[in-house]
């Protein structure tokens, strides 16, 4: 089973490389990071944009894959699935959203792509999930900040498009003590799939992917060796 991967905005692929080992032999993980998008999207294009281009570059994929995407990268993921689908191509085994709200309802979290710069890191740095040592550096700041934006624009410039469900399983992951997608507002992941849906919780924030790791692989294990029965 490859496993792919859709980071957050902002969030070192290092992470879920590093689930490579721990994840060996049930999944061979591939990471869809900013650097291995389409060099013909845009950084600011929206969601559904670089959904289709990844779409694009997946639907030869012969063997069985699942996607799982954390916060901006969830969505990310699903939309890739329902690209899949509209281009006649084999979607995802099974969907693992993490981290954030149902595709159809708004974020309860702030936006902050177009916040001044000093407050703008500021809630970055509150949001947590970006490297230590970009958040130390002033000097590699200035040169994420364009990027980073870009990213959060993207996720909070997201509408939902009614369309059918996906027929796939999907898990939805719900950090404990995340704000930004509390349980009660992942619990509606449900009404995108006709196939199997199941809701956990992992203690955390909305960074629990990285606070909590060996829960959160063993539920993907989990997930993976029964999509592949």
């Amino acid at each position: 089973m490859l496993l792919y991967c859709f980071p957050h905005a902002g969030g070192a692929e290092s992470l879920y490389r590093a689930w490579a080992e721990e994840l060996a032999p049930d999944a061979e993980v591939r990471v869809l990071g900013r650097g291995s998008r389409p060099s013909t999207v845009a950084p600011a294009a929206p969601v559904t944009a670089l959904a289709s281009a990844l779409a694009d570059r997946l639907r030869a994929e012969n063997g069985p894959f699942a996607f799982l995407g954390h916060s901006l990268g969830a969505l990310i993921a699903f939309e890739t699935a329902r690209e899949l689908r509209a281009k006649g191509a084999p979607g995802p085994h099974t969907l693992i959203a993490s981290g954030h709200v149902a595709p159809h309802l708004p974020s309860p979290g702030p936006e902050l792509a177009e916040l001044p710069t000093e407050k703008f890191w500021e809630e970055v740095r509150l949001l947590g999930g970006t490297p230590p040592e970009l958040m130390e550096s002033e000097a590699l700041r200035e040169v994420a900040e364009p990027g980073l934006r870009a990213e959060f624009r993207a996720a909070e410039g997201y509408r939902y498009s009614p369309g059918l469900p996906l027929d796939c399983p999907v898990l939805a992951l719900a950090g404990t003590e995340d704000d930004r997608a509390p349980a009660e507002l992942m619990a509606p992941w449900r009404m995108h799939t006709t196939g199997d849906f199941e809701l956990q919780p992992v203690p955390g924030g909305h960074f629990f992917i990285a606070e909590n790791t060996a829960r959160v692989l063993d539920s993907v294990r989990s997930r993976l060796t029964a999509a592949v029965r």
